[in-house]
């Protein structure tokens, strides 16, 4: 597949993912306000709940991957194609810069220099999955959930939702170490931990501004 016609199967992708958690905008205000669960856990509810409710054209497949959300859905664009949607929640209190990352979570390497050294990790998707006669475009999109807290009660402030590019587009917009859009995750190599990173969504946006896109809710309330 062309890079230009993946890039146009993703924007397609995130947008409907966009409007789904603009949609369900209100719902999560609360749900984060009233809910005593542990905020992860809220934020993969809210995620689960709002792709739901907007009901995407799915492929009755089983898909397999340590995100959240798996879903083999058609994106119209105009033409149907068949895509394996990757959707993971991430929260943080008061963070908006970053997301940590599982190289399992992505298709794409993550090339980039850490403690002085030019290092490279493969990442565990595939840039397309197979099931069942369908070749489906693997598509992987982190909404992160960026909270406050305040005597207690906490608060919904965003939502970031951030597009990483598939695999096949790894020469722009991660073409070496030094041109990148990962940063050092919270891993420690010396003990044998898995390699993580974390994607910075001002490096990604300035590679491609479509692809991170943020809902505001302190403007919304």
């Amino acid at each position: 597949m062309k890079p230009k016609r993946v890039e146009q199967i993703e924007r397609v992708a995130l947008e409907m993912v966009v409007q789904a958690l603009r949609d369900y905008q209100d719902q999560a205000t609360t749900i984060f306000s009233e809910e005593t669960d542990h905020p992860q856990d809220i934020a993969e509810d809210i995620l689960r709940d709002a792709v739901a409710s907007m009901g995407l054209p799915e492929l009755h497949l089983r898909l397999y991957g340590k995100v959240d959300v798996k879903k083999a859905i058609y994106v119209f664009g105009p033409e149907a194609e068949p895509v394996a949607l990757m959707l993971d929640a991430k929260v943080e209190k008061g963070s908006s810069a970053t997301a940590a990352i599982q190289m399992s979570q992505t298709s794409m390497s993550a090339r980039m220099i850490r403690s002085g050294t030019a290092v490279a990790h493969e990442g565990g998707l595939g840039e397309f999955i197979e099931r069942d006669g369908h070749k489906m475009l693997v598509v992987t999109i982190i909404v992160k959930f960026v909270y406050s807290e305040d005597g207690g009660v906490r608060k919904l402030e965003q939502i970031i939702v951030a597009c990483i590019p598939n695999g096949s587009l790894q020469d722009t917009y991660n073409p070496d170490a030094t041109d990148t859009i990962w940063r050092a995750g919270r891993n420690a190599p010396t003990r044998g931990e898995d390699f993580r990173v974390r994607l910075s969504f001002g490096d990604l946006q300035t590679k491609a501004g479509w692809r991170v896109r943020e809902l505001d809710l302190k403007e919304a309330a």
